[in-house]
């Protein structure tokens, strides 16, 4: 039987991963977006370019890109706040903020839930072993919650 030892792995690294990064640049966004959302609904014009601006900034910081939105249509949105505030048409970012703010209020689908077995065990269960086998090779098998098991050598057969 073989085994491979994942104890001298580091449960932590120095640099952040990219999930971490985007974590943190969603959470510095957030108070900008806010600032621009209560320039423009209070009329403060100059208030409200340079909140775009400051967006800008961050979005060219983390994202290396002139907008910080990686989702399109509020990439399009964001833009024509822009183009609004760069012709001082404050009722035209206030309108394209609006549109910009709807894609945050739309929701996914809630996800199905699994179908609970009558025993409260998982529906199926995967074991991996390599008994009777003299070489590296692991012979998998597939049981569910009835007891039904199905094995292979050569491959692994689903019985749903």
């Amino acid at each position: 039987m073989s085994a491979i030892s994942i104890s001298n792995l580091p449960l932590s690294t120095t640099s952040p991963t990219p999930l971490t990064t985007l974590q943190t640049y969603f959470k510095e966004r957030a108070p900008e977006v806010q600032e621009l959302k209560e320039a423009l609904k209070s009329g403060n014009l100059a208030g409200a370019q340079q909140a775009y601006n400051d967006l800008v900034a961050l979005g060219k910081d983390v994202l290396q890109k002139d907008n910080p939105f990686l989702r399109s249509d509020r990439a399009f949105d964001f833009n024509a706040i822009g183009g609004a505030l760069q012709n001082g048409d404050l009722a035209g970012a206030q309108q394209a903020f609006t549109a910009l703010q709807s894609t945050f209020e739309h929701k996914l689908p809630p996800v199905a839930s699994p179908v609970a077995t009558p025993s409260g065990a998982p529906a199926t269960v995967v074991s991996l072993s390599n008994a009777g086998h003299a070489g590296p090779e692991i012979a998998p098998s597939l049981s569910n919650a009835d007891g039904i098991t199905s094995a292979s050598e050569n491959g692994v057969n689903v019985i749903a």
